[in-house]
């Protein structure tokens, strides 16, 4: 969880509707660049209406983190990954969640369906938060949310059921939710 050092939660505080952008800021900041999410709509020229109304699918966000990353000339590197079969199997995510926690260069989004991931059948719709640790004893993730009012700041979730609900097809791309990796590069 020392990425998440550099973050301020009172200042990310989800708008409704807007974990996408959220998160991306969320990130960013961790990796040491202080971004808001009113900067990613300005830089990007993101319209809200479309953010607030219809959320945004992993690939809408990734390119928004994208365009937001060469129009600033931050040195991150950006890359998504779908969770489609059998493209990222639960033993690759355990792998790529250990590579997240133990490099402070290297941070995880990840879009899931919140009511699997919170065993909730209350729940409904995907959500955007990020990893902040992973435990191989427990098999625990713990999730850094990015609504921490509704969700609380931080949380623990099965890896099994995180995976799942990754898995999940999002009905707007028809398409598995995923991550989002963002990685510091150093030149």
């Amino acid at each position: 969880m020392r990425d998440l050092d550099n973050i301020k939660l009172t200042a990310f505080q989800q708008p409704i509707r807007c974990c996408n952008v959220t998160a991306v800021a969320y990130a960013m900041t961790a990796l040491g660049f202080s971004v808001t999410i009113d900067d990613i709509f300005y830089v990007t020229k993101l319209p809200i209406a479309s953010v607030l109304d219809d959320g945004m699918t992993l690939a809408e966000t990734y390119d928004t983190c994208l365009q937001y990353v060469e129009n600033t000339n931050l040195p991150l590197t950006v890359s998504m990954e779908y969770f489609d079969n059998p493209s990222m199997t639960i033993e690759e995510f355990v792998e790529s969640l250990q590579k997240a926690v133990s490099d402070p260069d290297d941070i995880h989004i990840l879009n899931f369906n919140t009511k699997i991931a919170h065993d909730n059948p209350n729940l409904e719709g995907g959500h955007f938060s990020l990893v902040a640790d992973y435990n191989p004893d427990s098999q625990e993730i713990t999730v850094a949310d990015t609504n921490p009012k509704r969700y609380t700041r931080f949380w623990k979730c099965p890896i099994e059921r995180m995976y799942k609900a990754c898995v999940d097809k999002d009905s707007a791309s028809e398409r598995s939710r995923g991550m989002i990796i963002l990685r510091k590069n150093h030149n």
